[in-house]
């Protein structure tokens, strides 16, 4: 009994310790952009989203082609960050938030 005590504790070691070295060798780089544009073409027309950082407007933004029937939704935000290493953004809408993450895997984007 004392052996398989001591074998499930040291499997229970070895897969915590494992856990850490992953945790440790995720990369994020996080660098502030002012804005993103995310463009998901359909054949009902698709829809377009743009994050603007503070004192950025529409004008400034760069927009995948979409045709006339795409929607176009503009979202104001205090900051934005885009993740170099992955296809992920977090933006904060006021200063005291906390940061919400999302993807644009799937969606046509350009930044700045």
């Amino acid at each position: 009994m004392k052996k398989l005590t001591l074998l499930l504790a040291l499997i229970i070691i070895s897969c915590s310790s494992s856990d850490k070295e992953r945790e440790g060798t995720e990369v994020t780089s996080f660098e502030f952009i002012t804005y993103i544009t995310l463009t998901n073409e359909n054949t009902g027309g698709g829809s377009q989203k743009v994050y603007l950082s503070s004192g950025s407007t529409e004008d400034q933004a760069e927009f995948c082609y979409c045709n006339d029937l795409c929607s176009r939704e503009i979202i104001q935000v205090f900051e934005i960050q885009r993740n170099e290493g992955t296809n992920e953004f977090r933006y904060k809408i006021n200063a005291s938030d906390s940061y919400i993450t999302e993807s644009y895997q799937d969606w046509c984007t350009r930044f700045n």
